[in-house]
């Protein structure tokens, strides 16, 4: 279960750490390539810009990226059977709806029981 919850752990610093990109912590880091020679100055401006519009699908909305993370971390959370706070308080309330019949049907019983038997024993 480690394992699982290790890739919980990364999945959450890949989102945290996609908010905190900004487009001068990219523009740095594609600065680094183009001195390097690993890319060139057009290369980078480009690939600068499709990281923002990748982060900002709208033109405006900061949190387009981290919530195709945060999506992709619903999913994966999923695939390995842990469950929402909604789901488990659907259950819940099943459960309380379930005990409370039960007890409704105890109740019944141990009335009808009471009824056939005079001396009041079961």
């Amino acid at each position: 279960m480690s394992t699982v919850r290790s890739g919980v752990e990364q999945a959450i610093l890949v989102t945290v750490g996609a908010a905190a990109l900004t487009r001068e912590r990219a523009e740095a880091a594609v600065q680094e390539l183009v001195k390097r020679g690993q890319m060139t100055s057009d290369e980078g401006r480009a690939a600068v810009e499709r990281l923002v519009s990748k982060a900002r699908p709208d033109g405006g909305d900061a949190r387009g990226l981290v919530d195709k993370l945060e999506g992709g971390l619903q999913g994966a959370l999923r695939e390995v059977g842990v469950v929402t706070r909604g789901e488990l308080e659907d259950v819940d309330l099943k459960l309380s709806e379930l005990d409370h019949r039960l007890r409704l049907i105890e109740e019944r019983l141990d009335a009808t029981a009471s009824e056939g038997d005079p001396g009041g024993e079961t």
